[in-house]
């Protein structure tokens, strides 16, 4: 830093030398001529006062510039200031899933708050694959003080109680004042992705007044002397490196070094670029065997949260970044993506037996691929996390294993609305998974592939299906013989929650196709779905070919073309977002150019809320008096703060049009405030 700041003084360093050589001239020639000694003496005093006072302050000013020109923002190592008021607001608005991964996070800080201190002077870390039970218990020390202390500060943040910030100052001077050494083969890299925690919750609090510059000052030291020679000693350039790079990129910002953090951007970039091979696969973690998918994982996510610290402090771009081999962290993302969004079985260094077919909000690699949703506005990634948020820290039983993502959902500041696909054909074939059952040609109309062998409680399922904002049936075309066999629709697993479910009528021969409609509840977002078989005697059920379903689509009211007479406000319904008011007699909103299929629609659901009972809504198209598609007396919701949703019978709502929602009252005042509508 001191290096720094005299490189940036170096050219104002003449001025003020100069200026100071020129008072002492002045205190020794000024001229005596018609003025007395005393008086001359008086006034050469004056001048070289003036003149070194210049001095002075231009000094302590280019000090003081140097060293607010060379601060990194603070927070700012993994969540910005205006990142977190951008999240508060939706938080304070309950907006989902910030609402809910705010929820979750508050239940770590206030459990975090009968933490007390684990730190001990050797900390001794034996290796996990030698003393797996030695190694859990040694990082669960600081594993637990890390995650109060973090918790604590992100607390703090968003709540502004102390209570949270100074369980995370004690928790952190715990360690700071009391480890002196660490120890043991996994040492460098456990005091690297558990270490980090407690930097970045030094980071959250960093401003907090009630956190002494002795005790930062100690902390900056304790981290300087003990771990980060731990840091430095690593060898290998496997995701120890990682880990290593991230804890350090982390540090150096807290401790605003920009000189040692811009040596690490270096190493970094060499670490992207000779980690990764031409392909995607990261070289030193495909020989892991069974785990080699784990430690994919395992060194992108240091990788990428380093990448965040970086964009951060200087704005530099590395998650896009392209070595000059071609080399990149998206690279290595698309590669690993591939084979955990429904292609595990092709993953070619490795059975990895133990990777779940299912996911839940703490399971690898969601955390990671959360966070990166945002940062490259990656559809693909946020459909395979939907379901799953708010998703948190990858845990090792009921703790989190290492700092990197830790409330990924929570620190989002934008989370994309997916829509739904309008229309979507499924061909069984294309499952993401099955149990006992086998595919073969079909002889229904434009061959292909059908699934057969469905026997009972047989089942396939489809990962990450898009069901928009809800259907109300799944076509499914099949062929039978039978009658005494059911297909079920489920979410989550083969006897999870129920969609729906039909007794097949038959088709009259295997050969013979028809299509039925079951209709289902509950088939709304982003779902796992589970097609299951059940049959009271053996045989199979049915050779199914495909299913299909019709997405509802969701308008928000706001979101007019044109209105006369509306105001737009914040809607107190669930969810959060604006509604639309001030709807009295003869005021309109106006939807360019929605779409309503080919096949129409037979009814249009509004979602509003009023106190009164003498307001019609119309819902008309081509202009505010154009042709009328349907209208309703709405009924009174009892409050302006409760919402219901009404279904409205529409005739003539096919093809595109543009609609416009009327507002029709014999008496004065508005008629409802509408959140959305959907059909």
């Amino acid at each position: 830093m001191l290096l720094c700041i005299v490189q940036f003084a170096r050219p104002w360093v003449p001025g003020i030398i100069k200026s100071i050589m020129i008072s002492k001239v002045i205190c020794k020639r000024f001229p005596a001529v018609g003025i007395s000694i005393a008086k001359r003496r008086r006034i050469v005093q004056m001048k070289c006062f003036r003149l070194w006072l210049c001095s002075a302050v231009s000094l302590v000013l280019l000090l003081t510039f140097s060293l607010t020109a060379l601060a990194y923002p603070h927070p700012g190592s993994t969540v910005t200031a205006s990142e977190l008021d951008t999240i508060k607001a939706k938080v304070a608005a309950g907006v989902s899933p910030w609402k809910e991964a705010y929820d979750a996070m508050m239940v770590d800080a206030n459990n975090g708050l009968s933490v007390t201190s684990h730190a001990v002077a050797v900390w001794n870390i034996p290796g996990y694959y030698a003393d797996a039970a030695g190694h859990d218990a040694a990082k669960a020390l600081l594993d637990k003080d890390a995650a109060a202390a973090y918790s604590g500060a992100l607390a703090y943040r968003f709540t502004g109680n102390t209570a949270y910030a100074n369980k995370a100052k004690e928790l952190i001077n715990g360690w700071s004042y009391t480890n002196t050494a660490v120890t043991g083969t996994d040492g460098p890299l456990a005091s690297a992705y558990l270490g980090v925690g407690l930097i970045q919750a030094a980071d959250l609090i960093k401003d907090y007044p009630g956190w002494s510059s002795a005790d930062q000052t100690q902390f900056k030291n304790w981290i300087t002397a003990v771990w980060l020679p731990k840091w430095d000693s690593i060898n290998g350039r496997n995701n120890w490196w990682d880990w290593s790079l991230f804890a350090q990129l982390s540090f150096y910002h807290y401790t605003d070094n920009s000189a040692a953090f811009a040596a690490e951007v270096a190493n970094l970039k060499t670490q992207i670029d000779t980690s990764i091979d031409s392909n995607g696969f990261i070289t030193e973690e495909t020989t892991r065997g069974s785990n080699s998918l784990w430690y994919h994982y395992f060194a992108l996510s240091p990788m990428t949260a380093a990448a965040e610290v970086v964009r951060n402090a200087t704005g530099e771009d590395l998650f896009n970044w392209v070595s000059p081999s071609g080399k990149s962290i998206k690279l290595a993302l698309d590669k690993l993506f591939y084979y955990v969004n429904g292609h595990i079985s092709e993953w070619p260094y490795s059975s990895n037996t133990g990777y779940p077919n299912t996911y839940d909000s703490h399971l690898y690699p969601l955390n990671m691929y959360e966070a990166m949703g945002e940062i490259y506005q990656n559809t693909d990634y946020d459909i395979f996390v939907t379901q799953y948020r708010p998703v948190g820290a990858v845990l090792n039983g009921e703790r989190i294993h290492h700092f990197a993502w830790v409330y990924p959902t929570l620190l989002r500041a934008l989370i994309p609305v997916i829509p739904g696909p309008g229309y979507a054909k499924v061909e069984a074939e294309s499952y993401s998974g099955s149990y006992k059952i086998s595919i073969a040609a079909t002889s229904d109309t434009g061959g292909g592939s059908m699934v057969r062998s469905t026997d009972n409680n047989d089942y396939i399922y489809f990962n990450n299906l898009n069901l928009g904002n809800g259907t109300s049936g799944f076509q499914l075309r099949y062929a039978t013989p039978n009658t005494d066999g059911t297909v079920e629709f489920r979410t989550g697993s083969s006897t999870g929650p129920l969609l729906g479910s039909l007794l097949l009528p038959s088709t009259g021969s295997w050969s013979v196709y028809n299509t039925v409609n079951i209709p289902v509840t509950g088939a709304s977002g982003i779902k796992n779905v589970f097609m299951v078989f059940k049959k009271a005697t053996s045989g199979s059920v049915a050779d199914i070919n495909w299913f299909s379903y019709t997405t509802q689509t969701l308008i928000e009211a706001e979101n007019y073309s044109v209105q006369s007479g509306l105001s737009v406000s914040a809607t107190a319904d669930a969810g959060g977002g604006s509604k639309i008011g001030s709807t009295d007699n003869n005021d309109y909103a106006g939807y360019n150019n929605v779409n309503f299929g080919s096949g129409g629609v037979s009814a249009i659901e509004v979602r509003y809320a009023t106190v009164n009972t003498n307001g019609t809504l119309e819902i008309r198209s081509g202009s505010p008096t154009g042709t009328l598609l349907g209208s309703i007396l709405l009924p009174s919701t009892g409050s302006w703060s409760v919402f219901n949703t009404v279904s409205i019978p529409v005739t003539g709502a096919s093809g595109v049009k543009n609609v416009y929602l009327v507002f029709k009252k014999p008496a004065s005042g508005s008629v409802a405030d509408v959140n959305w509508f959907r059909f």
